[in-house]
């Protein structure tokens, strides 16, 4: 019997540990890169919807003018020519 092939669980191990690979930094920072790219794209995003939506509430509230008021009631006092007909 071989010292080589007399190993015990302990030296299993062992050699396993030191034959595994290095832990992959570059992966790593690949995939952060392409996540702060990302969550900074979804935040200018956000930040450009706002601005038009504002813009565009600026926009409808110039277009309007003062705000009119629709009378729900006819006016009680009508002209003397006007005359009120029942249907």
């Amino acid at each position: 019997m071989n010292t080589s092939e007399s190993l015990t669980a302990s030296d299993d191990t062992a050699v396993a540990v030191s034959n595994r690979r290095s832990f992959p930094l570059r992966t790593m920072m690949v995939c952060f890169t392409i996540w702060l790219i990302a969550t900074e794209l979804l935040i200018f995003d956000q930040i450009k919807f706002n601005i038009r939506t504002e813009l565009l509430e600026q926009a409808t509230k110039a277009i309007r003018g003062p705000q009119l008021l629709v009378p729900t009631e006819r006016p009680a006092n009508l002209p003397g020519a006007a005359k009120m007909e029942n249907l």
